[in-house]
């Protein structure tokens, strides 16, 4: 998911979409293109807004990446954009990620390797602002998450990478084409959550150990330069 403005970063993303800001020297996009080549993605789909034009000239660099370009992206979240790339999705199962995150390889294989075909991604919260906390059940199943710390009993925080069959992913575009004139803005978290509230399962899956970090501004930036980094491999 790479549509969004990226405001808070500033003068940073004047030019370029958020996703391609560098920490310690190559962008956050490029890191997980490696990442997923690394652990055999043979396709990769981003859906795109902002200066699309900086993602398409990567996929000429690298030919798995196919664009999908939200001429919406101002207006709408994320869970528009990746509506948008129904048709892309096609009939595959996938790994859903943002365009802003650091993260060990261990983050994709663990899900590749999981026999549960939609998980949520999660850790022990460890970041200083704009966590989505998440709950779940004795069985792994997703109950809640927000951005409220009060309004559940968080077991972890959401990484910002999932695994979703495509079962699920059609049963989620089906349920918010009957709700985007409403909610355009509704980010494909709360979208997970609300699926897996009427009934579909959700496996949570909260890896302790991973070393990760969502990057929203440049406080965050200077932080996983010096925290994460060291430990990504």
């Amino acid at each position: 998911m790479a549509a969004g403005l990226g405001t808070r970063f500033g003068q940073y993303t004047e030019l370029k979409p958020k996703g391609f800001i560098e920490c310690g020297g190559v962008s956050m996009i490029e890191r997980s293109i490696r990442t997923l080549l690394d652990c055999g993605i043979e396709r990769i789909i981003i859906g795109t807004g902002y200066h699309k034009e900086t993602y398409e000239e990567l996929a000429e660099q690298y030919p798995q990446i196919e664009c999908v370009f939200s001429p919406r992206y101002a207006e709408t979240n994320s869970m528009y954009t990746l509506y948008n790339c129904r048709e892309a999705v096609a009939g595959d199962d996938f790994l859903l990620l943002e365009s802003d995150l650091v993260f060990e390889r261990k983050a994709i294989s663990s899900l590749l390797e999981h026999e549960e075909p939609t998980i949520m991604l999660i850790t022990p919260v460890t970041k200083f602002q704009d966590q989505y906390y998440v709950a779940y059940d004795g069985t792994h199943q997703l109950t809640m998450c927000s951005t409220d710390k009060t309004q559940l009993e968080a077991k972890g925080e959401l990484v910002g990478i999932h695994k979703l069959s495509n079962a699920f992913y059609k049963a989620m575009c089906s349920d918010y084409a009957s709700k985007v004139a409403e909610k355009p803005k509704l980010g494909y978290e709360y979208e997970i959550l609300s699926m897996a509230q009427g009934g579909s399962r959700v496996y949570v899956l909260n890896e302790a150990d991973l070393y990760w970090y969502e990057i929203d501004d440049p406080d965050d930036l200077a932080y996983a330069e010096e925290h994460i980094l060291p430990h990504l491999t």
